[in-house]
């Protein structure tokens, strides 16, 4: 761990921060994405053990957060994302141009895979989550994080208006105001829920969910356990993976 994730502050005053960070993440991503990122990374290497010489693959990467944090811990890792204006103008080294339900990568090459805030931008969800089975060596983690659909968050651009239902809420948002900035509903966003996507790793034969939490107070894991309150109080799921 990083002097600096070391001296990051934990519980209330946290959330406070991250909070106050992620209200101004649209203008300056960097400070609250890198925050997330040294923080997973910390948090990845005291969960698995150390990073350094592991092949790890950082799907949906963008400019490369958290493909930075987890090089700085030893590991090799490959950025993949789908969107060369998302790479932005300064890609993350050896950044792969391709879908992540659908990569050219060998067959159990991965030690790790981290697909974080993915999710809900890919038009076939359940693809990513069978690429990362299949990507996995035996034994291998899977990290996986998405904002839920009915969460605060969940519509981006167009919350609140998501709250009405992935089909009137978005119908109506453009209807007052027009198409969101980015991610419009059913072009880059896409209605992801708990309770469905913990049920569909679960039937995957070679998957097993070690845990799920909420990304920001993840203490509070016992909510993912509680059907319709989980899709609003996660805000962001978290579902720790393993390949058997």
């Amino acid at each position: 761990m990083s002097a600096a994730t070391a001296a990051r502050p934990t519980g209330v005053t946290r959330i406070r921060e991250l909070w106050r960070l992620f209200r101004n993440e649209r203008e300056d991503p960097e400070p609250f994405y890198t925050w997330l990122a040294e923080e997973l990374a910390a948090d990845l290497a005291a969960r698995h053990g150390a990073l350094a010489g592991k092949v790890l693959l950082d799907l949906g990467c963008g400019p490369g957060y958290y493909t930075a944090a987890l090089r700085a811990h030893g590991a090799t890792v490959i950025p993949v994302d789908n969107s060369a204006d998302e790479l932005g103008d300064r890609p993350p080294e050896g950044a792969l141009l391709a879908d992540a339900a659908a990569l050219p990568l060998e067959t159990g090459s991965a030690d790790g895979i981290v697909c974080s805030n993915l999710l809900e931008h890919a038009p076939d969800a359940e693809g990513v989550i069978r690429e990362m089975e299949r990507l996995l060596k035996p034994g291998g983690w899977g990290y996986l994080s998405w904002t839920n659909w009915y969460s605060p968050h969940g519509g981006h651009d167009m919350s609140p208006y998501h709250l009405l239902g992935p089909s009137r809420g978005p119908a109506l948002y453009e209807k007052r105001h027009g198409p969101p900035r980015k991610n419009r509903y059913g072009e880059g966003l896409f209605p992801v829920h708990v309770g469905p996507t913990l049920r569909y790793i679960r039937s995957r034969p070679h998957l097993r969910i070690e845990r799920a939490e909420p990304r920001y107070w993840p203490r509070l894991a016992f909510l993912t356990a509680v059907p319709g309150v989980r899709e609003v109080a996660c805000w962001n799921c978290v579902v720790h993976l393993e390949r058997t």
